[in-house]
């Protein structure tokens, strides 16, 4: 399972404990095994009657019930809360930090606040109903993100539409940071595909190239062993073998070969991802993705698996709403139209 949170108790002072949450939070909408919310409060439970709480974050959000439960229980506790967003507290992991008593947050460190998003399959009934949920939702973080900014509710609805990703001095301004510190050098690495793409894009910059590559959604562990890759060096040749010759422009750069297989498998992750998801059965992407299945393969398996089901798409876990119509074939095939275009780019 995914760790997406530590938590202990101090060993030297024992009314003192320290919370981690480095990565998405709560359940995965990508067919990933995470621990649950549930664990998290049965483990600050745990801790007993400590005093003080230091809570890290470094999140790019995660599932919002989840991060609403995780809010209410911080909030609730009795000890006193200082939250350091070392990192980035996006989407549901600032509304967790709006729990603490003090927010601290390094000059270089970012705070992202949203509504809730979810998606669905169906029909206008079932759109209005998703629409109608999250307006409630939305309701209840804006109340809580109002009740910390040095604003007005319609500026603060205003900056969540927006989508801004503020840095340390601006989340100050707003009310949302108590402490801006020197600058931290970040240290985690996870995906950055709950953000909105302005704000991955912007975090990215700030961080350095290599913070928030995004592994493949869904890919199981063991996904990995025996892909084939670029040789790194080139290939032994015999003793007596002669020199290549001709033109030197036909010698293969092993760099952009590994790098460009990378990214067509990366394409091809994706898109067996997409479809899993859209079929509500992400369990099956790790076996697609081993026996190499072909995205069409993919297609007309998962149709005839879906033909056979009562059961349709659950939409996106943000939301708990089930729609009451599966995709239909033309659907179905205007999005692998989609993926196969995407992948022949």
């Amino acid at each position: 399972m995914r760790q997406w949170y530590s938590m202990k108790a101090d060993d030297a002072d024992a009314s003192t404990a320290e919370i981690v949450i480095y990565d998405e939070i709560g359940k995965s909408f990508w067919g990933e095994d995470t621990v649950s919310a549930k664990s998290f409060l049965d483990d600050l439970t745990a801790l007993g009657d400590v005093a003080n709480i230091t809570l890290r974050i470094n999140s790019p959000g995660g599932d919002v019930f989840d991060g609403v439960a995780i809010h209410n229980s911080i909030k609730n506790h009795k000890a006193k809360v200082t939250a350091h967003v070392d990192g980035i507290a996006a989407s549901a992991a600032s509304f967790i930090a709006m729990a603490a008593d003090k927010i601290v947050m390094p000059a270089n460190a970012f705070l992202l606040i949203h509504g809730a998003s979810g998606m669905s399959w169906g029909n206008a009934e079932d759109m209005r109903a998703v629409a109608d949920d999250l307006d409630r939702i939305d309701k209840s973080l804006t109340a809580t993100y109002v009740s910390r900014a040095k604003s007005t509710t319609a500026k603060v609805k205003a900056l969540m539409r927006e989508d801004r990703l503020m840095d340390a001095a601006e989340a100050k301004s707003w009310g949302f940071a108590d402490e801006v510190t020197s600058e931290k050098k970040m240290a985690a690495r996870f995906s950055l595909r709950l953000l909105p793409q302005a704000a991955a894009e912007k975090f990215r910059a700030a961080t350095g190239e290599g913070q928030g590559d995004p592994p493949p959604p869904a890919l199981e562990p063991e996904v990995s062993e025996g892909l084939p890759v670029a040789s790194p060096t080139p290939p032994i040749q015999e003793p007596d073998a002669k020199p290549p010759v001709g033109d030197p422009t036909n010698v293969v750069n092993l760099d952009a070969a590994k790098q460009q297989g990378m990214d067509e498998h990366k394409a091809y992750v994706a898109s067996v991802t997409d479809l899993c998801t859209l079929a509500g059965m992400p369990e099956r992407v790790g076996a697609y993705i081993r026996a190499s299945t072909k995205i069409e393969d993919v297609r007309k398996e998962l149709l005839d698996l879906r033909a056979k089901q009562e059961i349709v798409m659950p939409h996106n876990p943000l939301m708990g709403h089930l729609p009451k119509a599966a995709p239909t074939a033309s659907a179905w095939a205007k999005i692998t139209d989609k993926l196969n275009a995407r992948n022949n780019k």
